[in-house]
Order: structure tokens, then sequence, then C-alpha cells
């Protein structure tokens, strides 16, 4: 079990150090507490740059959806005036 754990532990730090996008803490002796603040802040930064991008392409989408659904609209409203 113990094994399994540490296993899960070393992927996730794994994983989320190749996350960060900068690497920019190479001077600070690793395991302190300053090279971890660096290392979280730049994961944190990076987080915030895709949730930023998701948000902008949902924005999009959403504004197309609304765009086509006015168009619909409007054609079936001309053919039933038209009829």
């Amino acid at each position: 079990m113990k094994k399994i754990l540490i296993t899960i532990i070393v992927y996730l730090l794994s994983s989320s150090v190749s996350i960060a996008k900068e690497n920019n803490c190479s001077g600070i002796k690793k395991l302190s507490k300053k090279y971890l603040e660096c290392k979280a802040k730049s994961i944190k930064d990076s987080a915030n740059n895709v949730n930023n991008k998701i948000k902008e392409g949902s924005a999009t989408k959403t504004e197309q959806i609304k765009e086509g659904t006015k168009n619909i609209f409007n054609n079936i409203k001309n053919k039933i005036t038209k009829n």
C-alpha cells in the first residue's frame, strides 16, 4: 500500500512540475522554501493562462451559437410571414 501511495505522489509531483512553463528557479537549491515557492508560482501562472484560454474559447463559441440561433429563428420568421 505504501509503495502505491509513494508511486502516486511521485507521479503527481513530476506531472505538476512538467506543467510549469518557465524554469527560472534553476539558481535556487532544490527542496528549499524559496525553490518550492518559485515552482508553485510558475505552476499557478501557467494554470491561470490555460484557464484564461478556456474562458476566451468558450465565450467565442457562445457568441457563435447565439448568432447561429438568431439566424435560424430569423429564417423561420421569414418563412412564416411569406406563407
